[in-house]
């Protein structure tokens, strides 16, 4: 499982990648046994909620980057512009490590694998890192509140669709429902407004309760749709866990 690889490299105060196979799957990056960042595609990237949030602009984004070359710190880069400060590049970042491992947890794991190979990291990691014990326990508390929504939504399977006529009274849920054409799930429509998955996932449930939303039929999604988590838990275990030698 999971959890079983996560701790086994804290114990081994591994520092590389974690690799998780699986849908969405995703890179757990560790230094000295504790997590940095996590990058799935289940779930938007730490530079998405900066430049959806409007906190940085793509100017801004392309240039930190460029100068960011000889000094590998994009933050440092990003904090030098002058837009934005270094604690509030660590909140975003925080955000969106948990907010991947949710999107990982939530789908399907087939394997983990741990590499050595410290290459691919991600442009903005939290400093200090996050243990473990401390991710695995908010991520299953993300879960327990998902499968208790009352509406419970897959963010990889069900795709949702707007109510005719109904109003919705902010920007936000304006924002959801702009994108919810009947072929989008989720996690789709958290790439497109530019949020976390997770908050994404409890908003749409809220709104399909509030019946703002509706689950879309299949011969709108091309794809059948579920109204439960049965594709959450149980979580596939982990067959395989690699080391380099």
């Amino acid at each position: 499982m999971l959890a079983d690889a996560l701790t086994r490299c804290h114990q081994d105060r591994v520092t590389g990648t974690l690799r998780v196979l699986g849908n969405a799957g995703g890179l757990f990056h560790l230094r000295d046994g504790v997590v940095i960042a996590v990058d799935s595609p289940g779930s938007p990237g730490a530079d998405t909620l900066l430049l959806s949030s409007g906190r940085i602009s793509a100017e801004d984004w392309t240039a930190a980057l460029v100068e960011s070359v000889g000094t590998r710190s994009v933050r440092a880069a990003l904090v030098a512009r002058g837009s934005i400060g270094s604690a509030e590049v660590e909140v975003v970042a925080l955000a969106a490590l948990q907010d991947a491992a949710f999107a990982v947890a939530a789908g399907d794991i087939e394997q983990c694998v741990v590499s050595g190979d410290s290459a691919e990291v991600t442009p903005l990691a939290v400093d200090e890192g996050i243990g473990p014990d401390l991710l695995l326990s908010e991520t299953a508390r993300r879960l327990d509140v998902v499968a208790s929504l009352p509406v419970p939504v897959s963010p990889y399977r069900d795709r949702v669709v707007a109510v005719s006529g109904v109003g919705v009274s902010t920007a936000e849920r304006r924002e959801i429902v702009a994108h919810a054409t009947g072929r989008r799930t989720a996690r789709d429509i958290a790439f497109a407004v530019g949020r976390g998955v997770y908050p994404v996932v409890v908003e749409i449930s809220r709104m399909l309760s509030e019946e703002l939303l509706e689950i879309a039929s299949p011969a709108t999604s091309f794809s059948f749709s579920h109204g439960d988590l049965t594709s959450l838990r149980p979580r596939a275990e982990v067959t395989e866990v690699e080391r380099p030698v």
